[in-house]
């Protein structure tokens, strides 16, 4: 559960909610300057289903028992997140051997700095065995990944296309991941002081309340071996998301968010859950547009 704090409330969005709106952003991927991913029905499934392990976790309502509230998705035990984690993979994988590598890739490398650097792990406050858990998921998952890229390989073009057409299309991931939760968790006016200099948009996701600010999405390069860019967002209009560069087919994007709205209070678990259960979805809607000066 993704949660976030404004105005009183707290607004919640399950992660499989936060998928299917980055698989809308995957699916409009791709202009003149952006190269549409390939293979397109694989990606486009991983990036709609690359949370799919939450599903049954977000639907208990997790609850943060000292201050009575949801469970904020980065504050899961580390056992419990390789255990959703690998849960879905392994049902991605069963329908798409292609789309399974990259949810894995994914699943991992939130363990790995999103695999930036050799190393690099993405929380550094756990336990040691939480560290020794999310190790072993990924030498478990790399030594499956063997089999499973050689029968997504089509043989159509050489080995080592194939590899780099699968990295980019992992941090095409990371940036559809990313941006998504940007537009589940900022509030959807625009800030009232001027923008300060975009920083890098993740690290800000640990916290609950957000005030609308520019960030940078990772960089991603337009094409498997192509220049690097590096995408800026930010909330310029009432519900108006603009990017620059823009790298939609459309020249604007429509994507709604659904979320469930409850008052910003103490809650026991079982009337927490109880709430959410009967609460109406809440649609925000966001238009995503180039940034024009």
């Amino acid at each position: 559960m993704i949660v976030t704090r404004r105005d009183g409330a707290l607004h919640l969005i399950e992660q499989v909610e936060h998928g299917r709106v980055a698989g809308e952003l995957a699916a409009a991927w791709g202009n003149d300057r952006f190269e549409t991913p390939t293979p397109g029905s694989p990606v486009r499934t991983a990036a709609a289903r690359h949370d799919e392990g939450w599903r049954a976790w977000d639907a208990r309502v997790l609850f943060h028992e000292l201050q009575r509230r949801p469970l904020h998705f980065l504050e899961i035990d580390a056992s419990e997140h390789v255990r959703l984690y690998r849960q879905g993979v392994e049902w991605v994988a069963l329908g798409d051997v292609y789309a399974g590598v990259l949810v894995g890739m994914h699943w991992t490398g939130l363990y790995r700095g999103r695999w930036s650097a050799p190393g690099v792990r993405g929380r550094l406050n756990l336990s040691a065995d939480g560290r020794a858990a999310q190790d072993a998921a990924v030498d478990a998952e790399e030594r499956r990944w063997v089999e499973a890229k050689r029968l997504a390989w089509a043989a159509a073009e050489p080995r080592a296309v194939f590899e780099t057409r699968l990295w980019h299309n992992y941090e095409l991931l990371q940036l559809w991941d990313l941006l998504s939760l940007y537009l589940c968790v900022m509030p959807p006016q625009p800030a009232a002081a001027e923008p300060g200099p975009a920083r890098p948009w993740g690290p800000q996701l640990s916290a609950l309340e957000h005030a609308a600010e520019e960030v940078l999405l990772p960089p991603v390069r337009v094409n498997p071996f192509g220049p690097v860019e590096r995408i800026t967002v930010g909330v310029r209009g009432l519900g108006v998301i603009w990017l620059d560069p823009y790298p939609f087919t459309p020249p604007g994007v429509t994507v709604d968010v659904l979320s469930t709205v409850v008052r910003d209070r103490a809650y026991t678990h079982a009337e927490l859950a109880a709430r959410v259960a009967r609460t109406p979805a809440t649609v925000t809607t966001w238009r995503l547009a180039p940034w024009s000066r």
